[in-house]
């Protein structure tokens, strides 16, 4: 006769290894972490075999039961949908989170997040904005964009090369004859803090922007200051004065018209890497949106309204 696995032991136990906590594992499951511990010491009874290694507060998989989660929670969805297709039309919606700086949230991501609705109706989007690379690193969403390598055990792929420009209104530029060298030496600077936000000389400041392009200027720290893109963005559009702004932020403000490039653009060396789960279920709604989010950044730019 086969043996009956326990199936509260099997949800503790790939729970458990897919968040990488058992505190965790509780918190999804609605139990305590008392009861997903005991299940847990089922299934290894029932299997008389270890399936985490216990490090004091840190627990990890054995190898042999690290090569069996991806099949477990493959066989978990199925039941999951299979169950849910008993419904009399029944509508199975998907979930999905999706963490990224706040900038990048509402300048890249949300102008685009329309078609991916319109292609996965079923699908549920949650976006995780994020202040600083602290939160990025510590936000617990299924993908993160951010431009830095992270510590964090995912799978990290190029996703966006960055430039940084200086930029202005059109009717500013106008003031000083569209001449670069004119409205970099004369026009008002707006400046963005990086130290509160951990990404401190990812970006180049205006004192170094002007002295790579041979321009000095005593007044080159005065000026209106944010610690974050967006208000520095928004105060370019309103004619406050010149920023260096950084290509994927700006954008659609270039295509619309709203901002003019001033000068020469230069590279940034710290893309933005998409950070993903190594291993998902069938047809995962993770992967969905990662071929859909390739898809986009190979698409030409967004275009004037």
């Amino acid at each position: 006769m086969r043996k009956r696995v326990p199936l509260n032991a099997i949800r503790a136990f790939e729970a458990t290894a897919r968040n990488g906590s058992v505190a965790k594992a509780a918190d999804e499951l609605c139990v305590t972490p008392t009861a997903v511990s005991h299940q847990i010491r089922l299934l290894e009874e029932f299997l008389d075999t270890r399936l985490f290694i216990r490090k004091n507060s840190r627990i990890e998989l054995t190898p042999e039961s690290s090569a069996t989660v991806a099949d477990i929670t493959m066989a978990l969805d199925l039941i999951n949908d299979a169950v849910l297709a008993l419904q009399p039309d029944a509508e199975i919606r998907s979930k999905l989170s999706v963490a990224a700086s706040a900038s990048v949230a509402s300048l890249w991501l949300m102008p685009r997040l329309s078609e991916f609705f319109s292609l996965a109706p079923d699908v549920d989007v949650a976006v995780r904005a994020f202040m600083t690379r602290r939160e990025g690193e510590t936000n617990e969403a299924d993908l993160r964009i951010c431009n830095w390598r992270s510590n964090l055990d995912m799978q990290v792929e190029r996703l966006l090369e960055e430039e940084i420009m200086p930029v202005t209104t059109p009717e500013l530029a106008a003031r000083y004859d569209n001449n670069a060298r004119e409205i970099l030496a004369n026009a008002p600077l707006v400046h963005v803090d990086r130290a509160q936000d951990g990404l401190e000389g990812t970006y180049p400041d205006w004192a170094r922007y002007l002295r790579e392009y041979g321009i000095s200027r005593d007044d080159v720290t005065h000026g209106p200051r944010f610690n974050q893109a967006s208000p520095s963005i928004e105060a370019a559009r309103s004619g406050v004065g010149v920023i260096l702004g950084r290509s994927i932020l700006i954008e659609n403000a270039l295509a619309k018209g709203e901002l003019v490039k001033v000068a020469e653009s230069y590279p940034i060396r710290s893309p933005y890497y998409l950070l993903s789960p190594w291993k998902v279920g069938r047809d995962n709604v993770i992967e969905r949106f990662k071929d859909w989010i390739f898809d986009k950044v190979n698409a030409p730019q967004l275009s004037a309204a």
